[in-house]
């Protein structure tokens, strides 16, 4: 978040006394564990020595300031620093939802204020470089991770240091992280690391004692990366981890398996008769990522190629006349592909990663089922889109933040900012005619911008994606419908369990029976679902006992379905 400096700094103003002492609590009750730091902290003050600092002053000092900030990323948010510009904490506005975090420099002086995820030394200058910290670069320590889930805040530190050197979110949920697992993609989400831009705003020092760590590290095991490498877990291989780092393939033999994974993604999952138009980006990360060569997956990377951006690689697709392109650079949509050209009858298939992991999701635990929420433009909202070069179509769908980057570029374009307080917009009649409601009801003058493209996205239609193993994206209409599991007490004070909404997701009941009679330790059946049609009847899975906790890591540990939507309801009473 912070690679590059943060724009549009506004000037720091201090933060008054009711206001320290409101962040204060609300620090104390977002960080419970930093409430115990501080009691240990106290008790290890000279409180007879009146120049030592209060150790509850740490956490929001005299004299704090603060200022708004925007990220190269477009992200808003607020920092708060000391009066020597030493930043201590800073809020990410997530979709209006703010994210409070601490900098290094505080993580510094609680460094239990997070739960810690270890890492090895020579990945943290991956990190520094602006990446995230992947699955294969966890150090497990003996005990095994915190129990943290996903999207919560940790801290990284380095195997053999207890100092934080970074923060961000869990990608993933712990529970679903073992040694041994061959599960690869993003652990943990880096928001701020000591190096970054957040860190040079302060006085720039290192963490403590992380240089004397690394180097009692390297003297106990004897060496460089290697030695690191061999105190690793003997589940887990070496070379996946080297591999989420350094690529082994040249730029030119990058391009070549990225062009060949274009093609079999053409010929294997568009297929002659899949429906276009269809955005660029659905296309290359739901079509042509999955269709990468088996084993090439951490190093055929468009970062890795000549091309560096989807856009440009598409465009030279374009060129050789095997697909048609509409639309600006960073809103493309595919549009036409020539079935018959040169390039894809001549193309020999490979053995993809889609298919590769199909057959071994199951077994290993790795997510299978994946849901995407995107929307659908319609009535006036596909004006302001076609207004702003999109080629909206029958079947065009986007995803949250791409309606919120088109609505804020049109915002932009058409200076709809208010001219006394530019964090008001004042909509034109393009946007009004969106905002109208059916009953008749008044539009506001003046919209805050987030309020505005949250409004704006309310009024499309609901779809979503499903992507179920060995099949292509589904879109479907409305919501994402969530698997029930019901916990209900009977006649005569008897527990059971009914799962119900699997056939939603290509699950067959019948196949619960045994790993769950199994699991479980308990008896199995299937039956209709009370109320289900004759004709097309709907089956429910029962299982004797009060077995939610069970069902629900089945479903997410080896069906791979996500967690998100699995509903838990517990009813008394009869059935």
């Amino acid at each position: 978040m912070f690679r590059k400096p943060p724009s549009n700094i506004k000037s720091y103003s201090p933060l008054r006394s009711s206001d320290r002492r409101r962040f204060k609590e609300e620090i104390l009750k977002k960080f419970p564990l930093l409430e115990s730091s501080l009691k240990n902290l106290i008790e290890t003050t000279d409180t007879t020595n009146s120049k030592l600092e209060s150790p509850s002053n740490i956490i929001v000092p005299e004299n704090t300031q603060l200022a708004k900030f925007t990220s190269n990323l477009g992200i808003h948010g607020v920092i708060y620093t000391t009066k020597e510009k030493q930043p201590i904490w800073f809020k990410k506005d997530k979709d209006k939802n703010e994210i409070l975090v601490p900098s290094v420099y505080i993580l510094w002086k609680f460094p239990d204020m997070l739960p810690k995820i270890p890492t090895f030394d020579i990945v943290i200058s991956k990190l520094t470089g602006g990446a995230n910290l992947m699955i294969p670069g966890i150090a497990f320590p003996p005990g095994g991770l915190p129990e943290v889930n996903e999207d919560e805040l940790v801290s990284i530190v380095v195997r053999g240091s207890d100092i934080p050197v970074a923060v961000g979110t869990m990608n993933i949920s712990t529970k679903l992280l073992h040694p041994g697992s061959t599960r690869k993609g993003v652990a943990v989400n880096i928001i701020h690391i000591f190096g970054d831009c957040l860190w040079s705003m302060g006085d720039q020092s290192n963490p403590p004692g992380f240089a004397d760590a690394v180097t009692s590290q390297d003297e106990a095991s004897g060496s460089k990366d290697a030695d690191i490498f061999e105190e690793m877990d003997e589940d887990i291989e070496v070379e996946s981890l080297k591999n989420e780092f350094d690529s082994k393939l040249t730029i030119s033999e990058v391009d070549k398996l990225l062009e060949d994974s274009f093609y079999q993604a053409l010929l294997e999952k568009l297929t002659p008769t899949a429906p276009l138009p269809m955005p660029t980006s659905q296309f290359y990360s739901a079509y042509i990522l999955p269709c990468r060569p088996v084993g090439t997956e951490n190093e055929v990377d468009i970062k890795k190629s000549s091309y560096k951006k989807v856009t440009k690689f598409l465009n030279a697709m374009e060129k050789k006349g095997i697909i048609k392109i509409k639309g600006s650079r960073e809103d493309s949509i595919l549009t036409h592909v020539d079935w018959k050209h040169d390039s894809l009858n001549s193309f020999r298939p490979h053995k993809t990663i889609k298919k590769a992991t199909a057959s071994t999701a199951t077994d290993e635990g790795h997510p299978s089922i994946q849901i995407k929420k995107v929307f659908k433009p319609k009535g006036a909202a596909i004006d302001l889109f076609r207004a702003q070069g999109q080629n909206v179509e029958t079947n065009t769908v986007y995803e949250a933040e791409e309606i919120k980057s088109i609505v804020l570029d049109y915002l932009k374009s058409h200076n709809l900012s208010d001219k006394q307080d530019p964090k008001f917009i004042i909509p034109d009649e393009q946007i009004r005619e969106v905002l109208i409601n059916k009953s008749g009801g008044r539009v506001p003058d003046k919209w805050v911008r987030n309020d505005l493209v949250k409004e704006i996205t309310s009024k499309m239609e609901d779809y979503h994606y499903v992507i179920l193993p060995n099949h292509d994206p589904e879109l479907r209409k409305g919501l994402p419908k969530s698997i029930q599991i019901v916990e209900s007490t009977r006649t005569g004070n008897k527990i059971v369990t009914n799962i119900r909404g699997l056939e939603n997701y290509g699950i067959n009941p019948n196949d619960l029976i045994e790993p769950l009679q199994r699991l479980c330790a308990s008896s199995v059946s299937v039956n209709p679902t009370p109320q289900s049609s004759p004709k097309k009847p709907l089956m429910e899975v029962m299982v004797q006992g009060p077995q939610i906790k069970l069902i629900k890591k089945y479903l997410i540990d080896t069906k791979g379905f996500p967690e998100k939507y699995i509903e838990t309801v517990k009813k008394k009473g009869k059935k």
